[in-house]
């Protein structure tokens, strides 16, 4: 009873208002105060000084605005909507801004799919495109080309400069401080975020020495490259296609190669790796690249030529066969057909969970190993030449066998 009465009230307040021969502003004030004390006069407040509210509605109470909104009031549909957004209330938002998005300016569409990409609402920002509603010329628009996977040619290079990415391999060019360059490549848009990510954790602290390694910036491919889509299998992709129509730069090692599915691995100078890698098993495949075995057991076909070799096969595998392991080595799992495999240490390593850290005997195995002066590792060059031996490098390099 006592919300009736305060609601007549504020009607009886507003209609004498407009009688007397106070200005419009003075009419306007004390509506805004009425819609402050007395929401439930929201309505005849707005339709009466429509222009005032619609460019205050920013500074309206929760409850205020909701009910203009409720009402089909459509700029406050889209002033709720974007309020949602910025409470995290994606859903909730939605039915507003799709009802009244279409009335509203650039500016402020632009405002609404920078929220929506904020949750990677992808749907919400294709249906957006469809309507030819969503800006051409924004962050959101490029993002969305990303997620499709588009090929580079189509992203705008100001954005890819700005993102930190690189769409080709024009002007890239290897760092000779570096012991090894390494080609950061993705075929999607999250990949491109994790590449960066693992490039600044790696240069906080590199291994096994500062300039072992350097990286260049995630080079996005999009639908350039074909790539396996199982989640349970190993990473792998297609490469001849870019053998044949890309130069590639000359000085760089190693290819690091992005995708959204499959389990990592590193074959030829190539490590395969999904977006939702964590980062030790991007430090335990790097450390592949300079030849360590994994000390868990090995794949059957690989057991059956490497478990039948003898001596050191690897900075971290010895295979016996009649041979005495050095001193202070244990029993591997790696192999479990042949002859017996031993490794430096009987803890744990990061080559056995790749969630351990790198321990100091590890580090200092692999630092040995990348000082010899003999040392030469299979390059993705050397790789590319035995699946395409007809290709034209820039910087032909010695053939090797690769092995997976």
């Amino acid at each position: 009873m006592k919300t009736l009465v305060n609601y007549l009230i504020s009607v009886a307040v507003v209609l004498s208002v407009g009688c007397l021969p106070s200005s419009v502003d003075q009419q306007r004030d004390v509506a805004f105060w009425h819609v402050k004390h007395t929401p439930d006069s929201i309505l005849i407040s707005y339709y009466r000084f429509i222009d005032d509210f619609n460019a205050q509605l920013n500074s309206l109470s929760d409850p205020t605005l909701s009910l203009l909104a409720l009402n089909a009031v459509t700029d406050a549909q889209f002033a709720w909507a974007l309020r949602l957004l910025n409470n995290d209330q994606p859903r909730a938002a939605q039915p507003f801004w799709r009802v009244s998005v279409a009335q509203q300016n650039e500016d402020k569409r632009r405002q609404l799919s920078a929220l929506l990409l904020r949750f990677e609402r992808w749907s919400d920002l294709e249906s957006l495109k469809e309507q030819q509603l969503l800006p051409v010329a924004s962050y959101a628009a490029e993002h969305l080309k990303l997620q499709h996977k588009v090929a580079p040619q189509r992203i705008e290079q100001d954005f890819a400069n700005d993102e930190g990415f690189l769409l080709a391999f024009s002007q890239l060019k290897a760092t000779p401080q570096c012991q090894f360059n390494v080609l950061l490549m993705t075929d999607h848009r999250q990949g491109i975020s994790q590449l960066t990510a693992f490039t600044h954790r790696y240069q906080q602290q590199p291994q096994p020495r500062a300039a072992s390694f350097c990286f260049s910036k995630p080079i996005y491919l999009g639908n350039t490259i074909a790539c396996q889509q199982q989640s349970d299998s190993a990473a792998q992709c297609d490469w001849r296609p870019l053998i044949a129509d890309k130069r590639w730069p000359t000085g760089f090692d190693f290819i690091v190669m992005m995708t959204a599915t499959g389990s990592g691995n590193v074959q030829g100078g190539i490590m395969h790796l999904n977006s939702a890698s964590h980062y030790g098993l991007f430090l335990h495949e790097l450390m592949h690249f300079n030849g360590f075995e994994d000390e868990y057991a090995l794949p059957t076909a690989k057991q059956a030529w490497l478990c039948h070799q003898r001596g050191l096969v690897a900075p971290n595998l010895f295979i016996a066969n009649g041979l005495t392991p050095p001193a202070g080595w244990v029993l591997s799992d790696s192999c479990e057909t042949g002859s017996k495999a031993y490794k430096p240490s009987a803890d744990w390593s990061i080559m056995q969970y790749q969630q351990l850290p790198l321990s100091a005997q590890y580090q200092q195995l692999w630092l040995r190993k990348i000082s010899d002066p003999h040392y030469q590792p299979v390059r993705f060059t050397d790789y590319f030449q035995q699946i395409a031996p007809a290709m034209d490098f820039t910087n032909k390099m010695v053939n090797k066998n690769i092995a997976e």
